[in-house]
């Protein structure tokens, strides 16, 4: 390997034209990595190697690192897509760039929004991205409360951080988001999960995440006895091309399983909880409402002898079609029920 490049992989990806000097590597080197098309120019003084991340070469060439949402996905973290990237510089930083043009300025439409913090928050550290505490810390400083709630969610669950290090965090966060540290849960398996959890917990529904149930496996959540809710993003449509495989046929697998042992499975997509979420409320608390009054039923004693008669009837009638199925065609009919 080059000894540009490798001093440059060693750096984190990007170092600047002054510490590649200060290793004893001089111009000339430089000159024949850039002719070899070893390493390219990010912006006047840095340089990069061409497998960077885009999100990371677009961070250093308007001049400072990723933060926030755009720093924790980074991280390989499922938290929500932000359409533009978050960039912390320098409290005195001049001379920004494109992230497309390193030798254009800076101007309002790029996709990135920029951050001016006092100073670098961290001594040592990646040359375009800050640290996962940062990052968390800036998530709270500027995003809603159900982003937030969810990326620190998220750390828990996927990068098994404990609770003294959540709570170090949110001790630095402004006072009106450090009440929020109740919310977080480490059982959330995606962001979808942690706002359903949340708007249910506004609308007075508590929802116990991730129940186990025998024979079927992990649920997204459980509102009622017999009530239960996925959240389904990308990955359970017949269509998904991801690296992993659909689980569609599987997920009807496990709803099949919970209508035999008498359970109401709920699912929602992510366009149905962003774009009609009252209409999905309302389904959950209709079937909560059914569910409890169901229970109760159950619960006062065994079922009247009429629909005991009803039951027998549709076994009958059951039978019957099951009987004439096996026939010839023309004789074939549905009974009515």
């Amino acid at each position: 390997m080059d000894p540009v490049e490798r001093s440059i992989r060693r750096s984190g990806l990007f170092a600047r034209r002054r510490d590649l000097l200060a290793r004893g590597l001089g111009d000339r080197d430089i000159r024949r990595a850039l002719g070899a098309h070893r390493i390219f120019r990010v912006r006047h003084g840095w340089y990069s190697v061409p497998n960077a991340p885009e999100a990371a070469i677009r961070a250093v060439r308007v001049g400072g690192r990723l933060t926030g949402i755009s720093a924790l996905e980074s991280y390989g973290l499922r938290v929500p897509r932000r359409e533009r990237s978050l960039v912390a510089v320098p409290v005195n930083a001049c001379r920004l760039r494109r992230p497309s043009d390193r030798r254009a300025r800076r101007i309002q439409s790029d996709p990135v929004d920029v951050l001016w913090v006092d100073a670098p928050r961290e001594k040592h550290g990646s040359p375009w991205r800050v640290s996962l505490d940062d990052a968390l810390l800036s998530a709270l400083e500027h995003e809603t409360r159900d982003v937030a709630i969810a990326c620190a969610s998220a750390i828990m669950r996927y990068k098994r951080w404990s609770r003294d290090r959540l709570e170090r965090v949110f001790a630095r966060a402004p006072a009106r988001c450090r009440c929020w540290l109740r919310l977080v849960s480490g059982l959330d398996d995606s962001h979808g999960e942690t706002f359903v959890r949340l708007w249910l917990l506004d609308a007075g529904i508590v929802m116990e995440s991730q129940p186990f149930i025998a024979g079927v496996g992990y649920l997204d959540g459980r509102v009622s006895p017999h009530t239960y809710i996925e959240v389904d993003g990308a990955q359970h449509d017949p269509s998904w091309t991801g690296e992993t495989e659909s689980t569609y046929e599987a997920d009807h697998d496990r709803d099949r399983a919970m209508a035999i042992r008498g359970d109401t499975v709920l699912r929602f997509t992510y366009r149905q909880l962003y774009a009609t979420w009252s209409e999905c409320l309302a389904a959950v608390e209709r079937s909560i409402a059914d569910d409890l009054e169901l229970v109760a039923r159950r619960a006062a004693g065994p079922a009247p002898r009429t629909l005991a008669a009803v039951r027998r009837k549709r076994r009958t009638l059951a039978a019957e079609v099951a009987r004439r199925g096996n026939g010839p065609p023309d004789q074939r009919r549905s009974p009515s029920f």
